[in-house]
């Protein structure tokens, strides 16, 4: 192949639909916009989402596994350890979707 996107796609493919896949629930995307401009704790997320520790907790192990939330450990051990979203590809994101709604809009 001699296209660079086209290269990307096919030898990345498992790695791009796992990024996209971290992207695809609701309360993934509410995490990344509540962490876009503050670092939040597991107990402060928890009470803005309404859902239950565990069910948190799974979500920001994906999105740090992915890179789009970044963990800033607490001395504490871990219990108030704080998350915030990596900007620069929460940003790209964003930009895709905005990008994808617009066009869907103007067909």
């Amino acid at each position: 192949m001699e296209n660079p996107v086209a290269e990307l796609l096919v030898s990345q493919a498992e790695t791009i639909s796992r990024l996209f896949g971290g992207l695809s629930t609701p309360t993934r995307l509410r995490i990344l916009g509540w962490t876009i401009h503050r670092s939040l704790t597991v107990k402060e997320l928890v009470m803005l989402l309404q859902m239950t520790q565990p069910h948190i907790c799974r979500q920001l192990q994906l999105l740090c596994e992915l890179n789009l939330l970044i963990r800033t450990s607490a001395s504490s051990g871990g219990r108030a350890d704080s998350y915030r979203a990596n900007p620069a590809l929460v940003l790209m994101a964003t930009d895709l979707a905005r990008l994808s709604i617009d066009q869907r809009a103007d067909s």
